[in-house]
C-alpha cells in the first residue's frame, strides 16, 4: 500500500479586493503551494495519472505567468510575497 502524503495545514492570506496587484500576488502564491503540492501527489501515482497532473501544473504556472505579467510583478517581488505567506 503506498503511504499518504504528507499534507500541511492551510495558510492563512492576507483577505484582498479581487483585481488588484494584491490579489495577483495571492493567485501566485497559491499557484506556488498547489505546484509543491502536486509535486508531492506526483511520486504517489503512476502513468496517465502522472500527465494529467503535469497537465493541471502547466494551467497553473499560466494563471501565475498571466497574473504576473498582468501587474508587472517582478520574480522578486513574487518570491518575496510567498517568503512572507509562509512565515505567517
Amino acid at each position: 500500500m503506498t503511504p499518504v502524503p504528507v499534507t500541511r495545514p492551510p495558510r492563512a492570506l492576507p483577505v484582498v479586493d479581487a483585481g488588484t496587484r494584491e490579489s495577483a500576488l495571492c493567485t501566485i502564491a497559491n499557484v506556488a503551494t498547489a505546484l509543491e503540492t502536486l509535486r508531492e501527489v506526483r511520486k504517489h501515482v503512476r502513468g496517465d495519472h502522472k500527465r494529467r497532473l503535469d497537465d493541471v501544473a502547466v494551467v497553473l504556472r499560466v494563471a501565475a505567468l498571466d497574473a504576473q505579467a498582468t501587474y508587472a510583478i517582478t520574480d522578486e517581488e513574487a518570491r518575496s510575497f510567498i517568503r512572507d505567506c509562509r512565515s505567517r
